[in-house]
């Protein structure tokens, strides 16, 4: 576009007319005018005016970068995702596998300093893998690294659960280098909000008369809500301060709350099945290392029964996507898995069963007969 578009473009997404941006920045309209047809351009002392009352940088105005929907932004973008695509059991993916790609993404922001997105994904990436300490020489550099992407955020971002993404992030980077009272000075400021932005969207969609709309909104902050219970129960769980009593407490506390979804009908969501499963799994290995023998054998029990009824509802082509309000996988990137690796994933429960169940299998005829019948599960799912 021509420098005279691109003003005209962004002065129509601020919503402003050439009458009031000429006014915010002491111009007439007629000086407006002339430079959205290209007739003029303005003086070198109005760009940063301009750019200030449209909350762009003066890089995008002037047509030096391009603004955050590029083809080749977008196309690294999906690069980037598509190498984060696994399921949940092996997320994250090995900070060795994810750095070629945020190489890449580095590059392009060192070229676009004012692209929000990619300042997200640098910053994402660098507080996920924190620990790893692969993409910087020292922590100094990482840390000024990452208030530079957020301060890009900030200053060219109006997307406001984008902006309190990157104080969490931010938050979290000070909290890892044990400055916790900056970062609790960041976190005070970002926005409480009560529910979410889709419950009160599905408030208007309903007022608008839009009912398909409204459900499908009403789905997905319920599976959200319900994301964020779980991530809340582990959280806890997994606290150094909490005893195996403790843990084993809250995995059957989740296993409850799993239950209780499961019980809505005859749904079979992946997401939850394979939750279930890794809680049983779990619950084996707990109570197995307290010695309650009786309770490893009732769960090894559940776990092959759970499993055996997913992989009959798989072969017999059932999709099983939705649990009543429940939308599946949602928190996953919405990943189309195949049936084969569905079911390699029961068997991966199967196998932590297994190994945990083998030192027990001389003291208990149920946990033994539980291994063997893992075996002729698997062979009978594997044809």
């Amino acid at each position: 576009m021509t420098f005279g578009q691109r003003l005209k473009t962004y002065r129509k997404q601020k919503a402003l007319t050439q009458m009031e941006l000429a006014e915010a920045i002491g111009v007439s309209m007629q000086a407006v005018s002339k430079w959205e047809t290209d007739i003029g351009m303005p003086d070198i002392s109005q760009i940063v005016p301009l750019c200030k009352e449209l909350d762009i940088s003066s890089d995008i105005l002037l047509g030096i970068v391009s603004d955050e929907n590029d083809v080749e932004f977008e196309e690294l973008y999906e690069k980037c995702m598509e190498a984060e695509k696994v399921p949940a059991c092996d997320w994250p993916v090995s900070a060795e596998t994810i750095e070629p790609f945020f190489r890449q993404m580095y590059d392009y922001f060192s070229l676009h300093p004012n692209h929000p997105r990619a300042a997200d994904y640098l910053l994402d990436q660098t507080e996920l893998y924190w620990e790893k300490a692969l993409f910087y020489e020292n922590e100094t550099i990482a840390i000024k690294e990452c208030e530079r992407f957020a301060s890009c955020i900030f200053r060219h971002s109006d997307d406001a659960d984008l902006q309190a993404k990157t104080r969490y992030l931010i938050a979290s980077v000070w909290a890892r280098v044990g400055q916790t009272e900056k970062a609790n000075d960041i976190l005070a400021k970002m926005p409480y909000q009560y529910n979410d932005r889709a419950y009160y969207a599905a408030e208007v969609m309903k007022k608008a008369r839009n009912y398909e709309k409204t459900e499908m909104l009403c789905r997905e902050s319920f599976t959200q809500g319900a994301r964020l219970i779980s991530r809340n129960i582990r959280l806890i769980a997994s606290l150094p301060t909490k005893t195996l009593e403790n843990r084993i407490a809250y995995d059957e506390y989740m296993l409850r709350i799993v239950n209780a979804f499961l019980s809505g009908g005859d749904y079979m969501p992946h997401r939850q099945i394979y939750q279930k499963m890794s809680l049983l799994s779990s619950l084996i290995q707990w109570h197995l290392k307290i010695d309650n023998i009786t309770y490893a054998e009732r769960y090894f029990c559940e776990l092959l029964d759970t499993g055996e009824r997913y992989l009959c509802f798989l072969a017999n082509g059932s999709k099983g996507n939705t649990l009543l309000l429940l939308e599946d996988d949602l928190d996953i990137q919405k990943i189309d898995r195949s049936i084969e690796q569905k079911r390699e994933l029961v068997f991966k429960c199967f196998t932590r069963a297994v190994s945990h169940g083998k030192a027990a299998k001389d003291k208990s005829v149920v946990i033994a007969d539980c291994i063997e019948k893992t075996k002729m599960i698997r062979e009978k799912y594997s044809k």
